[in-house]
C-alpha cells in the first residue's frame, strides 16, 4: 500500500463531549481536507505512532501488544485509508490535492467572504443590524459621533468570534469612526495555519456582504521592492483566515462613505522563533525588520496615510487549548491581570518588553497576536497608546476562555 508508514500532519485537536462521551475532534487548520473526524481519547492517543517511522505492520504489532488481543492488520489499514482520504496524512495524495487548491486560489482575483451565513450573516441588511447592535450593547462603545479627531495610526482590535466578542471591537472602531480617514489600511491578522516566513501578504480584492475592499497594487509593488518576493509567496493562508475578514466587516461599516483601500498580511511566529538559536536562528527578527522597513518605504514612496489594523486575541486557557485544569472564576482574574501588566508594555511602545513578558511566562498563556502586536511595536517606534476595551468569552463547556482587547494608537 501506498502509506506503508504513515504519518499524520498537523492538525488541531479539540477536546469536546458527545453527551458524557468525552471524544476529540480532529481537523484540518487549512481546511484542505474539509472532513471533521471524531475519535476517542484513546484513539487519539494511538494516532502518535502515525509519525513516519513506524510501519502498518509495527502500528499493528504495537496495538496488539498494548490491547492484549489479535488487532488485524486490515483495521489499520482501514483506519490509515480514512485518514488518507480525510487529506490528513502527509503524503503525495495530500500534496496533490494541496496544488489543486493553490491553482484554484491563485486564479481568483477576488478573495470571497469565508465566512459569511456561518460566522455572521450573509445578508448586508442584517450584518449591518448586527454590527450595529454591538455598539449599543451594554459591553459596546456606544455610537460614533461626528466629531473628527487627528488621524489613527493604528488600531488593535480583537478576531474573535463576532456573536462573543462583538462589543469589544467596537471600542476601536468608534474612535476609528469619528477620526480623519486614512488611505490605505494594513490588516496584520494572526495565521494561524502558519507562515513559513513569518509574514504572508495576499494582492487580492477582498469580498463581504458589505461590498468589494480594494487592495493596493501599487502600495504592494513599492513594498516588493523592499522585502523582496518571499513574503508574497504563500497566499493561499488567506484562502480561510478570518483575521483579516472580520476588521475588513467593521472597516467597510464605519466607513460606508469613504473610499479605502487595503494591504492584507497574515503574521506567524512566536517569542522563540526570535530568541533562542536553535529555532530560525535570528531569520525571523530579520524578517520582521525588513517588513517594518518596506512598509515604511512603500508608506513614503506613494504618499498613502497609512493606518495599522492589529487583528488579535490574548490569552487561550483551558481544556480546549491543552492545560489540563479547569478554569474557575480566580483563573479568569489571574489571567487578565496578567493581560493588563503585559498591554502595560504595549501602550507603552515597548516592543522587547512586551516581548520579554510573554517569554518570561513561556507564552504559559498563548498569546494568539503576539506576532502582529510585536510587528505593530516596532512599526510605531516607542508610540505610546491607550488601552480602550479588555474582556474575556467562554468558549466550551469545559470553561477554557479567551481573552481580548482594542487600543488605540494617534
Amino acid at each position: 500500500m501506498s502509506n506503508a508508514y504513515p504519518k499524520l500532519r498537523q492538525l488541531e485537536a479539540l477536546p469536546h463531549a458527545e453527551g458524557e462521551k468525552p471524544v476529540v475532534l480532529l481537523r484540518d487548520p487549512s481546511q484542505i481536507g474539509e472532513e471533521t473526524l471524531v475519535v476517542s481519547p484513546q484513539l487519539y492517543q494511538l494516532l502518535m505512532l502515525f509519525d513516519g517511522t513506524n510501519s502498518v505492520l509495527d502500528i499493528q504489532t504495537i496495538l496488539t501488544r498494548q490491547a492484549g488481543q489479535i488487532v488485524f492488520r486490515e483495521q489499520v489499514e482501514s483506519l490509515v485509508n480514512h485518514l488518507d482520504k480525510a487529506y490528513f496524512l502527509d503524503n503525495e495524495n495530500f500534496r496533490k490535492r494541496r496544488a489543486e487548491v493553490e491553482r484554484k486560489f491563485k486564479s481568483q482575483s477576488v478573495r470571497p467572504a469565508h465566512l459569511a451565513g456561518e460566522g455572521y450573516p450573509a445578508d448586508e441588511s442584517e450584518l449591518r443590524d448586527l454590527l450595529g447592535s454591538f455598539y449599543q450593547s451594554v459591553e459596546g462603545a456606544g455610537l460614533p459621533d461626528a466629531q473628527q479627531e487627528k488621524r489613527i495610526r493604528a488600531l488593535v482590535a480583537p478576531h474573535i468570534d463576532l456573536r462573543l466578542g462583538g462589543p469589544t471591537y467596537t471600542h476601536a472602531y468608534r474612535r476609528l469612526a469619528e477620526s480623519e480617514p486614512s488611505d490605505l489600511f494594513v490588516i496584520l491578522g494572526t495565521g494561524h495555519m502558519g507562515v513559513q516566513n513569518c509574514f504572508s501578504v495576499c494582492v487580492k480584492d477582498f469580498e463581504t456582504p458589505l461590498g468589494t475592499a480594494e487592495a493596493d497594487v501599487e502600495f504592494a509593488e513599492c513594498f516588493e521592492r523592499t522585502v523582496g518576493p518571499e513574503t508574497f509567496g504563500e497566499e493561499l493562508s488567506h484562502r480561510n483566515e478570518h483575521t483579516i475578514e472580520f476588521q475588513l466587516l467593521f472597516l467597510q461599516h464605519v466607513l460606508a462613505s469613504h473610499k479605502f483601500k487595503i494591504f492584507p498580511v497574515l503574521a506567524s511566529f512566536s517569542y522563540a522563533d526570535l530568541i533562542l538559536p536553535n529555532r530560525k536562528k535570528g531569520a525571523c527578527a530579520e524578517q520582521v525588520f525588513k517588513f517594518v522597513q518596506a512598509l515604511k518605504a512603500a508608506e513614503a514612496s506613494t504618499g498613502r496615510r497609512v493606518c495599522v489594523i492589529a487583528s488579535v486575541d490574548l490569552a487561550h486557557v483551558g481544556p480546549l487549548y491543552g492545560d489540563r485544569f479547569t478554569p474557575d472564576p480566580s483563573t479568569i482574574e489571574n489571567v487578565k491581570a496578567k493581560d493588563l501588566e503585559m498591554l502595560a508594555f504595549v501602550t507603552e511602545g515597548d516592543s522587547e518588553g512586551f516581548s520579554n513578558f510573554v517569554a518570561s511566562e513561556l507564552d504559559r498563556r498563548k498569546i494568539c497576536g503576539f506576532p502582529c502586536l510585536y510587528t505593530l511595536l516596532h512599526y510605531l517606534q516607542d508610540q505610546e497608546g491607550e488601552l480602550l476595551a479588555h474582556s474575556h468569552c467562554q468558549m466550551d463547556a469545559t470553561g477554557s476562555f479567551v481573552t481580548y482587547a482594542s487600543l488605540v494608537f494617534h
